[in-house]
């Protein structure tokens, strides 16, 4: 088993410009804008499940990202 980030669709708020989880990322091209939905969407062969993203996205009080282990 491992952690893999999720987004919450309904409570990413990338639509209004955060890209917070996208810029804090250490994992490069693991979190991305997807343009169709414009929500946050995390490529998850690539995360790591540093929870990073979760963590910065709680604190803009979004938390539109947890950890889910698979």
């Amino acid at each position: 088993m491992y952690a893999v980030a999720e987004v919450i669709d309904e409570d990413c708020v990338a639509h209004k410009g955060c890209r917070l989880c996208i810029m804090y990322c250490p994992e490069a091209n693991t979190i991305l804008f997807d343009a169709e939905k414009k929500v946050a969407k995390v490529i998850e062969p690539s995360c790591k499940g540093c929870e990073l993203c979760v963590v910065v996205c709680s604190a803009a009080k979004h938390n539109a990202i947890r950890l889910v282990h698979r």
